[in-house]
């Protein structure tokens, strides 16, 4: 499989774990199981860019631009990301502020991801993947 398709993939199960989130809520046993797991998926998804995706991209002359400007915002994107997790990883929170926050949360995932998928992954599949 693609890297790329891999990365979609992985975006998708994103949307559909933040989605059941969305719905269960974190004081239950099954929300804060789900905001582990999609905290693990978007940290295995960062891991999987950090470590394929940015250094064939950075080694490109055609896409290095590209690629140092998205690291960047990546760079200063995911420690939010990260402390929403640590933020509400037990449960007990307002229902209400955990509701607005992952709503701001999903906004700012789904417009990244829209960009990545529109423009950073095209321009590797372009320029940096090979073909086995």
């Amino acid at each position: 499989m693609r890297l790329t398709d891999i990365l979609r993939d992985q975006h998708a199960q994103l949307h559909v774990l933040l989605d059941d989130l969305q719905r269960l809520g974190v004081a239950g046993p099954e929300g804060r199981d789900r905001l582990q797991k999609a905290r693990q998926a978007m940290l295995s998804h960062l891991s999987l860019e950090d470590h394929r995706l940015y250094p064939a991209l950075h080694a490109n002359p055609a896409t290095v631009g590209l690629a140092r400007q998205y690291a960047v915002e990546m760079e200063q994107l995911t420690p939010a990301l990260v402390a929403f997790f640590d933020t509400y990883h037990d449960g007990s929170v307002d229902p209400q502020a955990f509701s607005r926050s992952l709503a701001q949360l999903q906004a700012v995932l789904r417009q990244r991801i829209g960009r990545e998928e529109g423009r950073l992954y095209p321009a590797y599949e372009a320029h940096c993947e090979r073909l086995d």
